[in-house]
């Protein structure tokens, strides 16, 4: 209950970090697989953000989500996942 609770306040605070971007986010994404063959994708967000209102401009980023990826990974069904996790 703690960790989902520490998960939740974390993704409060990044959404607001993601809405105050100085301009566009960009997302990358990796997809792997672990010793025992189950697949799973990454997605990070990246974004210029102002550390205070007098500061430089700094690059961020951030983990936003981590999934275990059952199925066929082919195009259509690897996009409709990450469609999925970025909704």
């Amino acid at each position: 209950e703690m960790v989902i609770k520490q998960w939740q306040e974390y993704f409060l605070a990044l959404k607001k970090d993601l809405a105050n971007a100085q301009g566009k986010v960009c997302f990358t994404s990796d997809l792997w697989s672990d010793q025992k063959l189950r697949p799973f994708m990454a997605i990070t967000a990246h974004w210029i953000a102002r550390a205070n209102k007098d500061s430089m401009l700094v690059l961020k980023t951030a983990l936003i989500a981590f999934h275990h990826i059952p199925g066929n990974h082919d195009g259509q069904s690897l996009g409709s996942m990450i469609l999925y996790l970025l909704d």
